[in-house]
């Protein structure tokens, strides 16, 4: 018998073996102990829960009273928990949910059975978010889970200001409060958060948390509150009003932000912030790379402190096989796009655009965000949240066409639907936004006047989006025609530089490297020169830019020098 054959013939027989002890249990056959929770009876067998269960192994074992009883009484373990784990031990099935998540790890905890209560973490730790991850926190703090209690943790602090509007962190105790809220590593960006929690927290509970009010008010720093929040809380909070020590507190408060006379107050955590450029998708050269195509990292730069940050690289792991563009939207969220990897690849029927967002979880940074059916050299754009795969190419019958759809995925309601085409097929072109406004530029699209010729034509058109009234328009023309350019917006401005192209409609002439930079007013629908740069330069791929503006200040970011 060769070793697959072995192997397949061991799965059937421990399979039927499975199979016969379940159908035992469901017919009560040659049940030998009965475990008792919360009153309800659970009739099974001795060398099943041994089997399993170190807890029961000893128990069963030992030569105690216990070896001989008929029922065995478990204290303080839910019946709804046992009976989770009793069809685990005779099924393999492991049915977890929110509401039952935490009752069957305690129980597995109880019971040593290390795998369940390792499903139970891994469960927690992905489906965390900010409804439950106080709760997860001081849960695994009690039980000394210390892997899941550092993820929470993370988790809870890194989410902090929206955390603080779930109603579970109403229900912590006041120690706990006053320990985090005296931390310097809570992510929000204003204190009225927390003034506005310690309120809250009070107020759920008022007779028996009203004599933690001062205490807790100690940690909230007052003066980096807004002075209108301050004295709308003072009014309509009676526990402040008429509370002598409350109403100097905020009163001193108050005098000294008028003064603009801060003591020396340390900011929390997210009050700090600094714009990075994300440099996304690059491969191994100068970062440290356990793989020959890819670097671990990606890099992001600081251009106020000329420091150099890493991220988690989303070709990391079993995602990505490539990268071709990405947005960030306007709740910063990182958003790329690519092609799957080749292991994900070999799981799936199709291929797909594959989207991706950056977002930390557990031990997870980039998230699978949303598929479309595959296209090349198509742009990604984001307004409002939304995000718009606008064009490209498509292989339809073995024949490449290029496309003038245009798909939008809300990621509230996380659904996708086709929005008005673009005017005419386009790929190779670029989007940005400006004022809640797409702006497609430049690209190739189809020409069919001349057959015997190049069979696409560069552009110079602008297209402008409205995403409110689901309308294209056309804006004044670029003086060239091109295609890997990069694009950046300074102060509401559109810069596009550099690229492959000819002056003019293109025509059929000749195409160059080009040092040109094109700076369109997108409110007087007019172009302007720009100083030309350095050299000619394209960008890294024929969808995406290598430009970026920080603080009034562009930046390019790699390329390729042209003749």
């Amino acid at each position: 018998m060769d070793h697959k054959a072995e192997e397949k013939s061991r799965q059937c027989h421990s399979l039927t073996l499975l199979e016969q002890v379940r159908r035992m249990k469901e017919s009560t056959e040659i049940i030998d102990i009965v475990l008792v929770a919360e009153g309800e009876k659970f009739p099974c067998h001795k060398v099943v829960l041994a089997a399993f269960s170190p807890y029961f192994k000893a128990m069963f074992t030992c030569g105690l009273v216990e070896c001989t009883q008929r029922e065995v009484v478990l204290h303080d373990i839910s019946a709804e928990s046992v009976s989770v784990i009793l069809n685990y031990m005779y099924s393999a099935d492991l049915h977890l949910t929110n509401q039952n998540v935490q009752t069957v790890a305690l129980a597995a905890y109880f019971m040593q059975m290390e795998d369940v209560f390792s499903m139970c973490q891994k469960y927690m730790m992905d489906h965390m978010d900010a409804s439950n991850c106080v709760g997860i926190y001081y849960f695994a703090n009690h039980i000394g889970a210390e892997d899941l209690s550092d993820q929470a943790r993370k988790y809870l602090y890194q989410h902090f200001a929206e955390v603080s509007l779930q109603e579970e962190i109403l229900e912590i105790e006041f120690q706990q409060l006053l320990t985090l809220i005296k931390s310097d590593d809570l992510n929000i960006s204003r204190e009225e958060s927390i003034l506005d929690l310690v309120i809250r927290w009070v107020k759920h509970s008022r007779k028996s948390r009203v004599e933690h009010l001062i205490e807790l008010l100690k940690q909230v720093r007052l003066v980096l509150v807004s002075p209108s929040f301050l004295v709308e809380a003072q009014k309509r909070n009676t526990m402040i009003l008429c509370n002598s020590e409350c109403n100097d507190m905020f009163e001193e408060a108050l005098k000294t932000i008028k003064l603009s006379s801060h003591p020396s107050l340390s900011l929390r955590y997210g009050m700090e912030t600094t714009d990075l450029l994300l440099c996304i998708g690059n491969n191994s050269l100068g970062i440290r790379s356990r793989h020959g195509s890819y670097a671990d990292a990606s890099f992001c730069y600081a251009p106020a402190t000329q420091k150099t940050y890493f991220i988690s690289s989303p070709k990391y792991g079993e995602g990505l096989g490539c990268v071709c563009t990405g947005v960030v939207t306007e709740n910063n969220d990182i958003i790329v796009a690519g092609e799957a990897s080749a292991v994900k690849m070999s799981r799936q029927k199709t291929r797909n655009i594959e989207i991706y967002r950056y977002h930390q979880r557990g031990n997870q940074f980039w998230h699978s965000l949303c598929t479309t059916q595959l296209r090349e050299l198509y742009a990604l754009g984001t307004t409002h949240n939304d995000l718009y795969v606008i064009g490209g190419q498509m292989k339809v019958k073995n024949q490449y066409l290029v496309t003038n759809c245009v798909q939008k995925y809300s990621m509230e309601q996380g659904t996708w639907r086709s929005t008005a085409p673009l005017p005419v097929p386009l790929a190779c072109h670029v989007v940005v936004t400006v004022k809640n406004k797409l702006y497609v530029l430049g690209g190739w699209t189809p020409q069919m006047d001349l057959p015997d010729d190049e069979p696409d034509r560069l552009s110079n058109r602008t297209f402008r989006y409205d995403p409110g009234q689901d309308k294209w328009t056309e804006g004044a023309p670029m003086k060239y025609s091109k295609y890997r350019f990069s694009t950046a917006v300074v102060n509401s401005e559109i810069y596009v530089l550099g690229g492959i192209g000819c002056l003019g409609r293109d025509r059929g002439q000749t195409r160059k490297c080009l040092d040109a930079v094109e700076i369109y007013n997108p409110d007087g629908d007019f172009w302007r020169d720009g100083p030309p740069m350095p050299s000619p330069l394209l960008s890294l791929r024929t969808n995406s830019t290598s430009a970026g503006s920080v603080e009034g200040k562009l930046y390019l970011c790699g390329g390729f020098r042209g003749a």
